[in-house]
């Protein structure tokens, strides 16, 4: 994934001469964008908000990216600051693995995990995230389906994409009648919906974070207090995020 969003001008100057840049995981890409433009909105400081998995923010730190604020897993953000290489992470919410429909359709049982291999097993069409792309729930599900023995059986039926939002996206323009990828993922995407949850067993709850890059800009300090604030925590909550 090599999305952004900008956020004011390149150019904009925060109160504190500031444009923020920001790396996101695409879990927490809908909260961190809305949060971002109430932050503009409030101090006039534009920002750059750039999206991929959680494992390839890991990869660009790594190779000496620079970002003003990161927002990902917790665990890759607690290796990244293992490393030097962001502040002390700051948990902003908890997701969880679920199965995404179109607005409207009825979705498939998954209620035991014996449903939930039915349903694979029946389904024309399974989208996922791909391993290889870092993403958390793509990682997660392709363990899982490993575990089932299932990999080899339903490949010619599997779509890969790189991130959740991608995943859903291929829902929503009706070439899969589900996706499977994180909760704040399925929401993030318009037209579709949370169909059904993982069953326990296969259930992954993930945390996820924000911290400080290692040359942070003065105005990200502001930032990632203005996430702690109530306006941003009911957006976290709007976006399908459960409290920490």
């Amino acid at each position: 994934m090599a999305d952004e969003t900008i956020i004011g001008a390149r150019d904009d100057a925060n109160v504190n001469g500031a444009c923020l840049r920001i790396l996101c995981a695409s879990a927490v890409r809908q909260a961190i964008t809305h949060c971002a433009r109430l932050f503009h909105a409030g101090t006039g400081g534009g920002a750059q908000a750039l999206f991929d998995t959680s494992g390839a923010i890991v990869r660009r730190l790594g190779a000496g990216e620079r970002a003003d604020v990161l927002a990902a897993s917790l665990e890759s953000l607690q290796e990244l600051a293992a490393r030097g290489l962001v502040g002390e992470p700051v948990v902003v919410g908890v997701s969880r693995v679920a199965l995404g429909v179109r607005c409207g359709e009825a979705a498939p049982d998954i209620a035991t995990l014996e449903a939930f291999v039915r349903t694979l097993r029946a389904a024309p069409v399974i989208v996922r995230g791909d391993p290889a792309g870092g993403g958390t729930a793509g990682n997660h599900l392709h363990k899982v389906l490993e575990r089932l023995g299932l990999i080899a059986e339903l490949a010619d039926r599997t779509v890969l994409r790189v991130g959740g939002y991608n995943v859903m996206k291929e829902v929503a323009e009706g070439r899969a009648p589900f996706g499977l990828t994180q909760s704040t993922e399925i929401v993030a995407v318009e037209g579709v919906e949370i169909g059904a949850w993982l069953p326990e067993g296969v259930q992954l709850t993930t945390s996820y974070a924000v911290a400080l890059g290692r040359e942070a800009a003065p105005a990200a300090r502001d930032f990632l207090a203005f996430l702690a604030q109530e306006p941003c925590r009911a957006v976290f909550d709007a976006a399908g995020f459960g409290r920490p």
